[in-house]
């Protein structure tokens, strides 16, 4: 259930920091405060915009993940006890966003985040780490309870003899 739960982080901060390339030039290219003085609806429909793309990356990891455990036989209530977690947590303001904001986004301190490019490499990140938490081979023998992993389990369990634990 937690490498499910850091899979549904890394697809939530992946779709917000992609939907922040819908109206790009608007929130970037003039300063913030400009924008909340000249143009407040519409500062505000981008920044609602931004919030429920991470409510959209929620879902869209929830099915990946009840599609992952029900064809591993995983029982499917763990996804939805994530799905309900991560909603609440997000929706109902449970802890203090900002702390995880930067611990998400600054490995992208490198790409200049507030960039163009800066944007797409970071949320195409993201979305590789949340994938590879939840298709890597040897995360779901974790979970499995197999620590045999490769040809060595392969063969052990062909022969009809059971793996050490």
């Amino acid at each position: 259930m937690s490498i499910h739960f850091l899979a549904f982080l890394f697809f939530f901060y992946a779709f917000q920091t992609l939907s922040f390339l819908h109206d790009y030039d608007f929130l970037y290219k003039i300063s913030e405060h400009t924008n909340r003085l000249n143009f407040p609806d519409r500062f505000n429909a981008d920044m609602r915009f931004i919030e429920q793309a991470g409510n959209f990356g929620l879902i869209v990891a929830y099915i990946i993940s009840w599609a992952v455990s029900s064809k591993r036989n995983w029982f499917w209530a763990n996804s939805a006890l994530v799905f309900v977690l991560w909603f609440s947590l997000k929706n109902f303001v449970f802890i203090h966003w900002h702390y995880y904001n930067y611990t998400i986004i600054s490995p992208g301190g490198p790409f200049k985040i507030y960039s163009f490019w800066g944007h797409i490499v970071l949320g195409t990140a993201l979305l590789a780490l949340g994938l590879v938490l939840f298709f890597s081979k040897r995360i779901s023998n974790y979970v499995d309870g197999n620590l045999l992993t490769g040809k060595k389990a392969a063969s052990t369990n062909k022969k009809g003899t059971k793996a050490k634990m």
